[in-house]
């Protein structure tokens, strides 16, 4: 019991009683009088601090959720219903009872028709007044029609109401389709459908319909709860596709597919007459090929508007370096697929080997196993302190300029700088930017004291986990630190195979000695550099020689093979020998995916930075694949290389969700115009693709994320198109997508009781037959206003005061 106050700040008016106790009289009132008023002031105010005396009061709200659904059988019902008397037998005498019923036939008892776990949850709720306590009691199987039962949960945690759970099991059910499930698809490409079946018995089989035309169907199969069927569905062109999914020829599971636009290809090679016409004929309606001249992309077009650039035989002396720098920069950082084929033109005398496009390449040539260069990861370390001031820090930056042109796209660098603090300047990366790097490392001014050891431990713990065959750390000063703890942690560093050379400059150096005894612990190398003409080149790579592979021309015999995420599940015939390629050798981390019978790769692939590089060691559309053009599956075998090694996301992507008669968008754009690009354009189309309503209240709740929330009928079908410039994305969301029959609900979608009842505090018990548990007594909060009593109180005194003063004995004693 307790008493609270609605609005105790009125509390301050108490402050007021003593003037007006004396203030309006004339004479000084005599003390009973005055405690009189007192009472009728005090009174009052507590009157208007509106009080509330709460208590507990009697056993609260018993709630019961009854399974009586078909899908329990005859059995299970009857279990429900000996279970719900066992567990009221519990409960206390004075709490008051309700029943409510999922399916089954009226006994005076609120049915919920639609087998709704989630509406009978949120009825649950509502029964139990807000202030009554009480507890709610779920037993049934946990199965609904729909999985919205988030916020009948809340409301109960909230109240602190715990839910009891007796689980029923259900009776064996046939076999239905519980769910089908499709992965994102172009035009053109196969349309990947797992389709859930649910129940027991088999054999039995699928087919997938289009309004009266079959478009797949799968093997015979038997279930024993549930089983996933893949079906592969053939898709021509973007837009919107109705499919119907029978399961033994009866019934059928409507749903739709949403066909995103095909992808758009850059293709970069001008030695094959009509190439891009060819290859889009090759590779169907599943991309649009976009030849461009290679000079081009010397200017303002960025490749990374590309998903995916093709170089096909084009030399390298026709790719300038600027050009091979803008196409490793969009794989590393915008995740481009980079897709470089061709013959002796690309692999062979005047290719790739030492450009920074052949740094990229998944392969070497063959003659440059011997001499290729190992990959390097290098840390360096540059003292920007106060002392560097003038040409130290110059020759400081010189030193690493000349350091970092030796690195190529296969190495990594960074740079971090130590001034008192220390802060990566260059985080550790890839080495494609290396003008990127260059700058940063001009920008360096001298501020700051010489504190090296921290910048030594943020170098060592940059380089320990990169995957490069030598890991170097440079330490460029004067020598003048401010700290003498190196040497424990030089020798950490070397034993973890990374090497510690020093640089001393200036030629006034400081403590050059103990630069010397840094390298020589950290097993490196020393140099000092005392002024512009006594610079030195670092390189921590041994040189490269370049001689040409060689093509091999005939009948070449080769075998596929499919590491995990290069196929599709298509199946396709054997290629046939070639007629020619180059031979080179895949580098270590590159996967192979087509190879000679000796062992000479044709198609290898390696992840480059947030892309990917593909190589095809002979010419798609030349004399090396002439012996191809009869193989049926070609087009197929080659779109799908160019679909994986294109950027996996998308640089549109839309999504929906529904619940009930409200469906929610959510529309994410990647890319470089991901953030400042303005709201996407988000429509709902019809069958045909015609706008039927224009969705505005879009929000955009981070840079690139855009939601929107309308209601639209659960019954309607929606399609969802959202257009960003020359980008298009679609969405499809069936009727009802987020209900399911009442014959035909999944076990995906039932309520785990069992965590429900821990959730909320409340006891489960898994077999109906066994003893239930207590029902909880769990009072009501019952609260009675004081301020009318308060009031009248008041008023009383108030009379007794006016009698009290006007009462004849008084007013004779007055004046006497």
């Amino acid at each position: 019991m307790s008493i609270t106050f609605l609005y105790p700040t009125a509390a301050w008016l108490f402050l007021l009683v003593p003037p007006l106790l004396w203030w309006p009289m004339r004479t000084r009132p005599r003390w009973g009088q005055a405690a009189l008023r007192a009472a009728v002031f005090a009174c009052l105010i507590l009157a208007m601090m509106q009080p509330s005396l709460v208590r507990r009061a009697g056993a609260g709200r018993q709630v019961y959720i009854l399974d009586q659904r078909a899908v329990l059988g005859t059995a299970g019902q009857a279990a429900a219903r000996r279970a719900l008397g066992r567990v009221m037998a519990t409960a206390p005498r004075d709490a008051r009872s309700v029943v409510i019923q999922l399916g089954g036939t009226s006994q005076g008892r609120r049915i919920i028709s639609d087998g709704s776990l989630s509406h009978a949850l949120r009825a649950a709720a509502d029964a139990i007044p807000l202030g009554s306590g009480g507890a709610v009691t779920v037993i049934g199987n946990g199965l609904s029609t729909d999985s919205h039962w988030q916020d009948g949960i809340a409301a109960l945690i909230a109240r602190r109401i715990p839910v009891n759970s007796v689980a029923v099991p259900a009776a064996p059910r046939a076999a239905f389709i519980a769910d089908v499930r499709m992965a994102p698809a172009r035009a053109g490409e196969t349309l990947r459908a797992d389709v859930v079946v649910e129940g027991d018995g088999g054999p039995h089989s699928l087919a997938v319909f289009s309004g009266g035309r079959r478009l797949a169907g799968g093997s015979p199969f038997t279930v024993e709860g549930e089983a996933h069927v893949p079906l592969d569905i053939p898709t021509d062109r973007a837009g919107f596709l109705p499919l119907r999914v029978e399961l033994d020829g009866d019934g059928g599971f409507e749903t739709l597919a949403a066909i995103q636009a095909p992808r758009r290809l850059l293709y970069l090679g001008e030695r094959q007459q009509g190439a891009a016409a060819r290859l889009q004929q090759l590779l169907g309606r599943s991309f649009i090929v976009d030849q461009r001249a290679p000079a081009t992309l010397s200017g303002g077009v960025d490749p990374a508007r590309w998903p995916v650039v093709m170089v096909d035989d084009l030399p390298a002396a026709q790719l300038p370096a600027l050009v091979q720098q803008r196409l490793n920069r969009a794989v590393a950082r915008d995740g481009t697929g980079l897709f470089v084929s061709g013959g002796m033109a690309a692999f062979g005398a005047g290719g790739y080997a030492g450009t920074p496009l052949g740094a990229a390449l998944p392969v070497t040539a063959r003659a440059q196993d011997k001499q290729i260069r190992p990959s390097v990861a290098l840390a360096i370390v540059i003292d920007s302190s106060g002392s560097m001031q003038g040409d130290r820090l110059d020759l400081a930056k010189q030193v690493a300029r000349q350091t970092v042109r030796k690195l190529n796209g296969n190495d990594w660098v960074g740079v971090v700088e130590f001034y008192g603090a220390r802060q990566w300047s260059v985080p550790m990366h890839h080495a494609t930017d290396l003008p990127d790097v260059e700058r940063a490392i001009g920008r360096m001014q001298a501020q700051g004291a010489s504190v090296l050891f921290p910048a030594l431990q943020e170098a060592f713990y940059g380089l320990k986990d990169l995957d490069a065959r030598y890991k170097h750390i440079l330490v460029i000063s004067d020598g003048g630190v401010a700290e003498d703890r190196y040497q424990q942690l030089l020798r950490h560093i070397a034993e973890n195979r990374i090497n510690v050379s020093t640089v001393a400059v200036g030629g006034q150096v400081d403590d050059e000695k103990s630069m010397a005894d840094w390298a020589r612990v950290g097993r490196g190398r020393f140099y000092s550099v005392p002024d512009e003409f006594n610079l030195v080149e670092i390189d921590f790579k041994q040189p490269q020689t370049r001689p040409d592979p060689g093509y091999r021309s005939g009948r070449v015999a080769v075998r596929r093979q499919a590491p995990a995420g290069w196929s599709d599940g298509a199946r396709l015939s054997a290629p046939p020998p070639l007629s020619g390629y180059v031979q080179t050798r895949a580098r270590a981390e590159a996967e192979t995916l087509l190879r000679t019978d000796g062992g000479d790769p044709i198609v290898s692939s390696w992840p480059v930075g947030s892309g990917r590089v593909t190589a095809m060691m002979t010419e798609p559309l030349g004399v090396g694949t002439a012996s191809w053009r009869g193989w049926s599956d070609y087009g197929r075998w080659l779109a799908r290389l160019l679909a994986v090694t294109a950027r996996t996301q998308a640089d549109l992507a839309v999504d929906t969700t529904r619940r009930f008669d409200r469906l929610t968008v959510t529309v994410r754009r990647s890319g470089a115009d991901s953030v400042g690009g303005g709201v996407p354009t988000i429509m709902l189309v019809d069958a045909d693709g015609r706008p039927l309503r224009r969705i505005r209240d879009v929000e955009e709740r981070a840079p690139g994320l855009f939601k929107a929330d309308i209601a639209w009928p659960g019954g309607a079908v929606a399609r969802v198109e959202v257009r960003d410039g020359h980008d298009v994305a679609r969405a499809a969301d069936p009727a009802h997508s987020d209900v399911r029959p009442v014959d035909a609900m999944a076990d995906f979608m039932a309520l785990p009781l069992a965590t429900l009842s821990t959730r909320t505090g409340g006891w489960h018990r898994d077999d109906p037959a066994v003893a239930t548990g207590v029902v909880q007594r769990i009072g009501g909060l019952r609260a009675i206003d004081l301020w009318p009593w308060l009031a009248l109180v008041a008023l009383a005194l108030y009379l007794f005061d006016i009698g009290y003063r006007r009462w004849p004995t008084r007013r004779t004693a007055g004046i006497r």
